[in-house]
Parts: C-alpha cells; sequence; structure tokens
C-alpha cells in the first residue's frame, strides 16, 4: 500500500467513525441517518482492514485479516435503504433485512478460509485468491450486488420523483438532483473498482475510487446529520393519497361541474365506438371541449378561491375541492395544459408572490414565501429560481433598478 494510499484510508476512517457516531447516536436522528451512519462505520472499517497485514507480518491482529474483505457486499443494499428511507420516512421492518442476504452469502462461503490459521490468511492475501473458488465468488457477488441495486436505487428515485410532479405541489425538486448525483457518483465509483482488475493503471483507479468515496459519501452524510430530513415528501409521510381524499371534506359541487361530468359519462359511453382517426386526434380518454371546459373551472377555482396557497395541496385534494375526478383533472393539465400538477400549480404561487414583491418592497421574502404554500425555505428557492431563472432576490433587486 503506497503512503498515498495509507493517507486516502486513514481520512476514510476518521471521517467515516466520527459521521457515524453522529447520524446513529446523535439526538437529531431518522431511519434514513442511521442507515447511512451505518454505512459510514462499514465504509470505515473497509477502509481499516488493510492496516492490519500492512507490515506483512503476524500480528496481535492477525486473526482478524480479511475481515472486511466483504463488507462491500453490503454498500449496496444500504445505499438502496438510504434512499427509500430518505425520501419517506417510514419504519424499519425485519424483512428489510434480507438485503444483507449477498452480504451473509459471501461470509458464509468463505466460512473455511475465515477459521483458518492466520498464517494461511496472511498468505492468500499477500499471494493471490486464485486457488481459492470461494473468495472470487464473494468478490463476484459483491460487483452483482452493487450495480444490481443501483438499477433499483434509480428506477425506485425516478419512479418517486415523477409521483411526487403528478401528485404534489410542495416538495423541493433540488431533493432528487442530491440523489441523483449520490447515484451517479456511485457508479461511477463501482465502475472504478471494476477497472482494477484491468493491467493498465489499476493503482489510478483504485485510488479516484478512494478520493470520491470520501467525498461523495461523508459529504452527503455531512448533510444528512446536520438536516434529517433533507430529502424528505414530507406530504407523504402524514397520509396517503386515497386517505387524503377521504379526509378532504371541503368539496365543491357545482352545477357547471355536474354537467361537465355528464358530458364525460355520454362521451364514455360512445367513445367505444369511436373510429381510430378520432381517438388518435382526441390523444386522451376527454374530448377538447370538454377537456377545455374542465380547465376554465379548475382555473376559475385557482383565481377566486386562490386554492394554490394552500400548502398541502395535492392532485387528489384539488380534484375532490372543484368535484371531478383526479384521473380527469391529471388529463386535463397534462393534455390540454401541457403541464404536471407540480408546475401548474406553482406557477400560480411564483406569479402570486412576484405580484406582491411588486407592491410591497418591505415584506421579508420568507413570510411572504410561507403565505404562498411554501412549506421551506429551500423548496421555495428552488421553485423560484425553476420559474424565474432568478433567485429571489435576485429579482427583488431587479425590481428596485
Amino acid at each position: 500500500m503506497s503512503i498515498l494510499t495509507q493517507y486516502l484510508h486513514v481520512i476514510g476512517i476518521f471521517q467515516g467513525l466520527i459521521l457515524a457516531a453522529l447520524l446513529i447516536l446523535g439526538a437529531k436522528t431518522s431511519i434514513a441517518s442511521r442507515i447511512l451512519g451505518t454505512l459510514c462505520l462499514l465504509l470505515a472499517l473497509n477502509f481499516l482492514g488493510p492496516f492490519i497485514y500492512l507490515e506483512r507480518e503476524i500480528n496481535i491482529f492477525s486473526p482478524l485479516i480479511a475481515f472486511h474483505a466483504f463488507l462491500p457486499a453490503s454498500f449496496g443494499a444500504l445505499l438502496y435503504l438510504y434512499c427509500r428511507h430518505a425520501i419517506i420516512d417510514r419504519p424499519f421492518a425485519l424483512k428489510d433485512l434480507w438485503h444483507l442476504l449477498p452480504l451473509v452469502v459471501c461470509y458464509l462461503l468463505n466460512i473455511e478460509f475465515y477459521l483458518s490459521s492466520a498464517e494461511v490468511k496472511l498468505d492468500v492475501i499477500l499471494h493471490g485468491t486464485e486457488n481459492l473458488k470461494s473468495l472470487n465468488i464473494g468478490d463476484a457477488i459483491i460487483s452483482i450486488q452493487a450495480f444490481a441495486y443501483l438499477g433499483v436505487s434509480m428506477f425506485m428515485v425516478r419512479r418517486i420523483q415523477n409521483k411526487a410532479k403528478q401528485t404534489l405541489s410542495n416538495f423541493n425538486p433540488e431533493m432528487f438532483s442530491w440523489l441523483w448525483k449520490l447515484l451517479i457518483l456511485a457508479l461511477v465509483i463501482w465502475s472504478l473498482k471494476e477497472m482494477m482488475g484491468t493491467e493498465q493503471y489499476p493503482f489510478l483507479f483504485y485510488s479516484t475510487g478512494d478520493v470520491l468515496i470520501i467525498v461523495l459519501i461523508y459529504s452527503i452524510a455531512m448533510a444528512q446529520w446536520r438536516n434529517p430530513v433533507l430529502f424528505q415528501i414530507a406530504q407523504f409521510n402524514t397520509r396517503t393519497i386515497a386517505q387524503e381524499a377521504l379526509a378532504s371534506t371541503h368539496i365543491i359541487l357545482s352545477e357547471e361541474v355536474a354537467i361537465i361530468e355528464s358530458k364525460i359519462e355520454a362521451s364514455i359511453k360512445t367513445s367505444s365506438i369511436a373510429d381510430d382517426a378520432t381517438s388518435a386526434t382526441n390523444s386522451g380518454a376527454l374530448d377538447p371541449s370538454i377537456r377545455s371546459s374542465l380547465l376554465k373551472v379548475v382555473r376559475q377555482n385557482m383565481q377566486e378561491q386562490q386554492t394554490y396557497l394552500d400548502d398541502q395541496l395535492t392532485l387528489t385534494r384539488l380534484a375532490e375541492i372543484v368535484g371531478i375526478s383526479t384521473h380527469h383533472l391529471s388529463e386535463v393539465l397534462n393534455q390540454h395544459e401541457g403541464k404536471n400538477f407540480y408546475q401548474f400549480v406553482n406557477e400560480y404561487r411564483i406569479n402570486y408572490i412576484c405580484e406582491k414583491m411588486k407592491h410591497d418592497n418591505e415584506i421579508k421574502i420568507l413570510d411572504l414565501a410561507m403565505s404562498a404554500g411554501f412549506s421551506s425555505r429551500s423548496t421555495f428557492n428552488a421553485v423560484f429560481k425553476q420559474f424565474v431563472k432568478l433567485t429571489p432576490s435576485q429579482y427583488r433587486k431587479q425590481l428596485a433598478i
């Protein structure tokens, strides 16, 4: 192990142990924090392992040789569980432990190796594992589980991101940017580790991978420790969309909506005998004129009742308020407006805030954001910049000029 590698490992050990203690034992802890803390602890132990046989001699710690070898078999599962619990705060169930099966399998396959003498283990570590198929199988399991869980994690984050955009008006879009950076850089790290097996520049790949691990995982861990709910979608925690529909009590069933719904029923009854050309033109279950009428009702409600100021507004909640189905509301926004629910509602909020800022230069920006339906500063800043292409402070300065 080169001097540079030793320094990297020492940094990784100390940072990992400190962050593990903060995340697992700290006052502000969540399930996601504890999972990430466990990952930091295992990373630190993984960096510590090679120091046992650094001098290539038997010592008091030699019975622990290679104890760290298969710890990476848990990294993929822990990263997946962290992403899942970071977005949606849910209890950790015993069934979640089955994700650690690759780790258990790796150690069970090599139980004979671990029960052998320290001299035998040191000889294997120093002279290669070509004659021990179980060790090679374990290495293969590490690689397979890493890329498999990365794929599952990416699919999960994408699915929840799309669901949030379609049904929630109040979440920070940048939280998903953080998670995507985490997953993509994890993919880069594992790819670099796989390239270590190549004959050219193995040290370069190894060192680069270690640096990325230290910078990436530990920076995310520090952010998670400072704010345990950094990546959570609060509205997913309190009640499900189905429960929210049942809990909603302020339903407005106007005569206009009732007439439109009757038209929808008639449209659905006749759609089965419509020809293919008509279906292709309409591009949806509803007739364009019906979609236009429904959109008029929705916009009227948003303008007159200022429903967008509700910080708990969701697609289902708005559909209940205006008296149409969630499916029809989603189709109206997507097909007629070309927007998802998130974009539709937050456009009203940002316009409301901009108008207020034009007429009152003294009002605090955060107070204005809270009154407009945003539940946090980070969410508001991200959405404002997404729509206006400026930060709130920059926009206010521009108004002053």
